[in-house]
């Protein structure tokens, strides 16, 4: 059985080091570990020199920042070019318990041949279960998995996972196109989940574990906390800077409803309207936000993926244009 693995990075050198070290240490060998860097400006190449690992890996750097979908289609496109059994895509921020390989081969749905994807359950760096999106249920909406689906034994069939510690069966990777480059960001494992599961069943082994340390951030303001308070909720506002990611979800998010589920324009307008209200509710300086929303909404609708670069947007921001 051949294996690869293909690590997306962007300037978290110190993280891919943890995340290398932890996949050749897997108690089941990998055959091959492809890094994809999305162009960093922190000395990664460098850093994996000094630390002898690339010698051990191989290393692919792109010309600029394509964003995490841009990063998981090329790794993707060149992974389909080899015969591999499966192929196990991760963020950089991902650390895969020594033996959370050798555990997602041994779950008997791994020897059905209808099963396209395995997954591990994604912990936190305090080891708890992050049930909020890491895997679930398209139904409109996205619906997690919920904790208590984690029974050891059992391995529950659901629509998508993340891509921290996807483990996708060869022909499956090779029969499905891969992930959409011009989402940049965010929805992008969705929507490639969702067009995995034509070729076979999307499943979680609980026994299997996946450190993920990057879990949100740590920037909040008065609005957010009164209103979660109020809702007993945990929504993280992003500051203005950050932004585009949000938009870029949100477009991917109306895309992707519109294409999988059929999602009608007043239903789109509703979505649009859901997003406007939370941004009023929980951001910083949300009344310059909400142009940029609708914007973005309608892009989705209309299928336009039009990309504002992450330092674009910085300087947009800090010159008061964006």
């Amino acid at each position: 059985m051949k294996i690869c693995a293909v690590v997306l990075t962007f300037n978290r050198g110190a993280l891919l080091v943890e995340c290398l070290r932890a996949l050749l240490a897997q108690s089941h060998a990998l055959d091959h570990v492809l890094v994809v860097d999305n162009a960093s400006t922190d000395g990664t190449e460098a850093r994996l020199g000094d630390e002898g690992l690339l010698d051990r890996v191989e290393y692919l750097r792109l010309e600029r920042n394509v964003g995490s979908s841009g990063g998981f289609h090329r790794g993707v496109a060149e992974a389909r070019r080899s015969d591999w059994d499966w192929v196990w895509l991760m963020d950089d921020d991902a650390e895969p318990r020594p033996d959370a390989l050798e555990r997602l081969l041994a779950a008997p749905v791994a020897a059905d041949a209808r099963t396209a994807v395995l997954a591990p359950a994604v912990l936190d760096p305090d080891g708890r279960i992050e049930a909020r999106v890491q895997r679930g249920y398209f139904r409109g909406r996205l619906r997690p998995l919920p904790r208590e689906a984690y029974i050891p034994g059992h391995a529950p069939e659901v629509d998508y996972v993340s891509f921290v510690g996807m483990l996708v069966r060869g022909g499956c990777l090779r029969a499905t196109e891969p992930p959409k480059a011009e989402f940049f960001i965010w929805g992008d494992d969705v929507e490639y989940c969702l067009r995995l599961k034509r070729c076979g069943a999307i499943r979680v082994v609980p026994e299997a574990a996946i450190v993920h340390k990057e879990v949100g951030q740590s920037y909040s303001n008065r609005r957010a906390r009164f209103w979660n308070r109020v809702l007993r909720q945990e929504i993280a506002p992003l500051p203005f800077d950050g932004f585009w990611k949000q938009l870029f979800g949100l477009r991917n998010f109306v895309w992707i409803k519109k294409t999988y589920a059929g999602q009608g324009p007043l239903s789109a307008a509703g979505t649009i309207a859901q997003f406007a209200a939370k941004s009023l509710m929980y951001e910083d300086r949300p009344l310059r936000r909400l142009p940029w929303i609708v914007r973005f909404g309608i892009d989705g609708r209309r299928g336009r993926f039009e990309n504002v670069e992450p330092r674009e947007w910085a300087l947009r921001s800090r010159r008061g244009t964006a």
